[in-house]
């Protein structure tokens, strides 16, 4: 029963030891996955900020250049 015990342990040891650096690279994987994840919604909100932000000016130039349009006149 000892034998069987120490020999459990020992192969969970030998597991143990193969399956640090795969855990190890997983984490990392993990890690960059969500930095990537971070900076693609902060570049979407960026943008979304920006388009929000430019609309009111579109906005404006477009009556602006109807305003213009109005008061052109033609000579005779």
């Amino acid at each position: 029963m000892r034998d069987d015990l120490s020999d459990i342990q020992a192969r969970l040891a030998e597991i143990n030891k193969r399956a640090a650096p795969v855990l190890k690279e997983n984490s990392r994987l993990h890690a960059a996955l969500g930095k990537a994840a971070t900076l693609i919604l902060t570049i979407a909100a960026v943008g979304l900020l920006t388009v929000v932000s430019v609309m009111p000016t579109e906005q404006q130039l477009k009556s602006n250049a109807l305003d213009n349009q109005e008061q052109i006149t033609w000579q005779k």
